[in-house]
């Protein structure tokens, strides 16, 4: 009998030590941005066949295929059901077990300054996802009114169109699932009281409409659940929408499940760990007008083109010109050298500039020397 126990301590002891090994090879650590290590599941793995774009401030300019992956994951969550295991105690103690609305009111909303990386075609794991969304967020219900859904919307986009001086304020734009919206970025945003910098509140409605919510005509009084990051039901970035809807309806809630998590899940149990074809473009969910402003000079005898042709300005530099909405070369020149018939010389000094009708907001312009 003492042979066999201590047989048996023994086989427990190897046991204990394979298992203690078999984790070391398995997991490793990510500390987030908020300085939290994170134990990752080296084992879980998953195959990309396009690359996801996430980096160089993506899905802060327009619709993504990863902006579309991810609120595809959170919108599933709850459509699924399976969001239902993951309410708080508090929660669950008040009779808020579950997702209170039909697949029909249930969309998905994520902002773009919370996509950091591509995901590379090719493998990946935990360990890339991590380096996408570098924080602790976990899902969150909101229960808002179409009208609501709307601003929150309106907000989100006031940066656009992005630019050098617009990067941070484009920060909260939303990529979604579930919904089709629009926004008319040619229109100035209708700017309220300050919410927190850079953002505003909306004055009014007037750059975004949306399209249908899940194929279906979008009801301004309906309710719908929006699905999204605890930080967003907090508030955070353009979000006072969310903020005040949670507050003022008792049925949201941020719950325990990781977004990373969920995100994962989605893609082991509903792609079987292979991102395809679907996502291999941005699927047309959100559509940003915005015509490259300004257009040729407003003069009928300035040329598009200068007579003589162009070349590198060789002269000094008087300083730098930032463009803002509405300017022409024609305007500039106007502005800083009192004649519009001057533009010409803006135009050999920025040999970047290919097209003299084709100037963009944010850009920067060297003035040289009347």
């Amino acid at each position: 009998m003492r042979k066999f126990k201590k047989t048996l301590a023994l086989f427990l002891s190897l046991c204990l030590t394979l298992s203690l090994s078999v984790m070391s090879a398995s997991a490793s650590t990510f500390v987030d941005a908020h300085g939290n290590t994170v134990e990752l599941n080296d084992t879980l793995e998953a195959y990309s066949s396009v690359v996801l774009s996430g980096a160089d401030d993506a899905a802060r300019k327009g619709e993504t295929n990863l902006g579309d992956l991810w609120t595809d994951a959170l919108r599933w969550f709850a459509v699924s059901g399976k969001i239902n295991g993951y309410f708080e105690e508090d929660d669950i103690a008040a009779g808020n077990t579950k997702i209170d609305a039909d697949a029909d009111h249930i969309v998905a909303l994520w902002n773009g300054g919370n996509l950091r990386a591509d995901i590379a075609e090719g493998k990946f794991g935990a360990a890339e996802l991590a380096k996408v969304l570098p924080y602790p967020n976990e899902v969150a219900v909101v229960y808002m009114t179409g009208a609501q859904l709307l601003e929150a919307l309106e907000v989100a986009a006031q940066g656009l169109p992005y630019g050098e001086a617009s990067a941070a304020a484009c920060a909260s734009f939303m990529q979604v699932s579930g919904l089709r919206y629009s926004v008319n970025a040619d229109k100035a945003f209708d700017k309220g009281e300050i919410y927190k910098e850079p953002w505003s509140k909306a004055a009014s409605v007037q750059r975004v409409s949306i399209e249908s919510v899940n194929e279906k005509a979008f009801d301004a009084s309906a309710v719908y659940a929006v699905i999204t990051s605890s930080a967003n039901f907090n508030g955070m970035d353009s979000s006072y929408i969310f903020r005040a809807a949670s507050t003022a309806d008792e049925r949201s809630a941020i719950t325990t499940a990781v977004v990373r998590d969920v995100v994962w899940m989605y893609i082991d149990e509903q792609l079987g760990h292979i991102v395809g074809e679907t996502y291999a473009a941005a699927q047309g969910r959100i559509t940003v007008h915005a015509t490259e402003q300004p257009t040729a000079p407003v003069q009928p005898s300035a040329p598009v083109q200068p007579a003589e042709p162009a070349t590198p300005w060789e002269g000094s530099m008087s300083g730098e010109y930032v463009v803002v909405r509405g300017d022409s070369l024609w305007k500039i020149a106007s502005k800083v050298y009192g004649s519009g018939s001057l533009w010409g010389n803006i135009f050999r000094a920025n040999p970047q500039v290919k097209d003299a009708s084709l100037i963009y907001v944010g850009q920067k312009l060297v003035i040289p020397a009347k």
